[in-house]
């Protein structure tokens, strides 16, 4: 057993607008809203969501296709597995959300400022980002083609195993950046400042390193023998290993022999660890307690309930029937809809409320995806004892 905070499930929607002007329209209403709780699955898209905040909000697999979202201000909340194709998130604030999986393909981030945000695995081929701010950022195996990101801000950030294929980030700011076994074929690396970087294993391809900075970057095993612009000076104070590959007549410093290198190791400074987070009032966090600690209680007694509201159904005349007749004959059954009513939604509300996180811990994220499934198994388990009872009103 184990639990895990989430938010009730309740969607709320506050619009807000000047009431001196009468028959204000529907798209200037909405430039107020808030929106909070869990809504899986929602369909958002194309709507105007301009200066929405969500704080603690859970929109897992939503739509928001073609949605305003420019000015967004989103903590907290959980978008696992959303659609944000061709959404415009113009100078949103995104701060300790998850947005692992998300399908963002040419969205358009310009001057985002993003704060220990996860979007691992997500597709942003595309997406147009100049002047976009990731700190802190969880961008493992992200999908990045194509994305056009000058002067964007990736500091302390994890793009290991992104693909960075063609992308455009001149003049961005990677440094101290994890991108262990990143590809950056064809990339226009323009002036970019890798400083502190750790890029073992990453294939550069025919990227265009001319003025790319690589002060103390790790290249270990880093494939850049078909680069272009890159010259000696740049690689001065970087370091490889006998793995690297380097165009004819380029050298780079061993690791092994680098003091900065030694000096990172001693102080701990080449482990990266990310992860997100908001702050929380002690008033917020005893309601989200309780609120799990609810949720985990009626999923694991939800299949003895529905044993008991089915035995009551059964025995009590008063309940809603179906009835049909046929061959002279009446029979009639306990309208089983209405029995499982309560417990389906109970077994509802908690696999909704779980469905759709990222966890970095992978311990945490199987414990989640069992009970996710536990959750589903027990739904099905619910409606397999409803039509074999419908069957057996029939007989």
């Amino acid at each position: 057993m184990f639990n895990r905070l989430f938010v009730t499930v309740s969607l709320g929607l506050v619009i807000m607008a000047n009431t001196n002007t009468p028959g204000a329209a529907t798209e200037d209403l909405l430039r107020h809203v808030g929106f909070g709780g869990v809504c899986a699955d929602c369909d958002l898209s194309g709507k105007d969501l301009s200066d929405v905040a969500m704080q603690g909000a859970s929109f897992p697999r939503a739509n928001f296709t073609g949605t305003n979202l420019t000015k967004a201000r989103i903590s907290g909340a959980n978008f696992g597995k959303a659609v944000f194709k061709r959404a415009d998130l113009t100078e949103a604030l995104l701060e300790g959300s998850n947005f692992a999986r998300c399908d963002m393909t040419g969205a358009k981030l310009d001057g985002i400022e993003a704060q220990g945000i996860n979007l691992s695995y997500a597709v942003l081929n595309g997406v147009q980002g100049a002047d976009a701010e990731l700190i802190g950022s969880n961008l493992s195996h992200s999908s990045m083609v194509g994305a056009k990101m000058q002067d964007a801000v990736f500091d302390n950030s994890n793009l290991s195993y992104a693909d960075l294929s063609r992308a455009d980030l001149k003049d961005s700011s990677l440094q101290n950046t994890r991108l262990f076994k990143a590809v950056l074929d064809g990339a226009k690396l323009v002036d970019a400042d890798f400083e502190g970087a750790n890029l073992k294993q990453s294939e550069f391809g025919r990227a265009d390193v001319r003025g790319a900075n690589f002060e103390e970057a790790m290249l270990v095993g880093a494939d850049l023998s078909h680069v272009k612009g890159l010259r000696q000076e740049q690689l001065d104070g970087a370091c490889g290993d006998a793995e690297t590959a380097l165009p004819e007549n380029l050298t780079l410093p061993i690791c092994d022999e680098a003091e900065w290198v030694n000096a990172q190791t001693r102080n701990g400074l080449s482990v990266f660890n990310y992860s997100f987070s908001f702050d929380m009032s002690d008033e917020d966090r005893a309601a989200l307690d309780k609120a799990t600690r609810e949720a985990v209680r009626e999923s694991g007694y939800a299949m003895q309930k529905a044993r008991i509201a089915l035995a009551e159904a059964l025995t009590d005349g008063n309940y809603p029937k179906v009835i049909i007749e046929r061959d002279g004959q009446t029979y009639s059954w306990p309208n089983f809809d209405d029995v499982r009513s309560e417990e389906q939604r109970a077994l509802a509300r908690a696999q909704r409320a779980l469905d759709g996180l990222e966890l970095n811990n992978r311990r945490a994220q199987r414990a989640l995806d069992v009970a996710v499934r536990s959750l589903a198994k027990a739904q099905a388990a619910l409606r397999s004892s409803h039509e074999e009872q419908e069957l057996a009103g029939r007989e």
